[in-house]
């Protein structure tokens, strides 16, 4: 109950008790630490949690579209490469980069020369070729040789015709059966073929793609 206060003019004060005299003040204040502790330890439980698979080679699931088909992708590691074949003079062939995918799970693949098998991963090889001449070329109808596997490229269509003195870009993607993880590539030869557009001359690539596995 308040106090009552007369002065010497006769007036009449209520004395109002100090705020951290009232009891439910120091309630709420214990209610306040208690929630901040428990915040501070569910902080912390979240931060161990994540960083537990801080060293394993696994990323966040994420997901590639390959010839208009999904593929979970478990973990993926890029090269790059920046390697260029001029050898024929109608035109300059750049791998700029090579992306290994891993996938979440064996996914069964339709290929047109091999028929259905499963696979566990994709590399893809992003490509710039610039003509020097009117040409055709078709790394996407080409062949890679990876180990002892020999796999057909694949991808939505952007090479084939490419006149003089344009440059086009674009990837191939290779299906791979055997793959432990992204890092056990070592190298990837690559084939494929062009031609000149008045068929005068024709030209076979033969690339030896070798990765930095550090």
């Amino acid at each position: 109950m308040a106090k009552k206060i007369t002065d010497k003019d006769g007036k009449t004060y209520v004395q109002v008790k100090p705020w951290y005299k009232r009891w439910w003040i120091w309630v709420i204040v214990v209610l306040i630490v208690l929630f901040l502790i428990g915040s501070l330890s569910g902080s912390d439980d979240s931060k161990s949690g994540s960083g537990s698979g801080s060293n394993t080679q696994t990323t966040s699931p994420s997901k590639i579209t390959v010839d208009y088909d999904d593929y979970n992708v478990k973990s993926s590691k890029t090269y790059k490469l920046d390697y260029s074949n001029d050898d024929w003079d109608k035109a300059d062939v750049k791998v700029n980069k090579v992306t290994v995918y891993k996938l979440a799970k064996p996914y069964e693949f339709d290929s047109a020369s091999d028929g259905k098998y499963d696979i566990n991963g994709f590399i893809k090889l992003d490509m710039t070729i610039k003509a020097n001449g009117d040409i055709s070329i078709y790394p996407q109808q080409g062949t890679a040789v990876i180990g002892s596997e020999q796999e057909d490229a694949i991808g939505e269509s952007w090479d084939g015709d490419i006149n003089d003195g344009v440059e086009k870009s674009g990837e191939v993607y290779i299906p791979i059966k055997d793959l432990n993880n992204p890092s056990s590539i070592s190298d990837i030869r690559f084939k494929f073929s062009a031609n000149d557009q008045d068929m005068d001359s024709d030209h076979d690539y033969d690339l030896t793609l070798n990765l930095n596995n550090d």
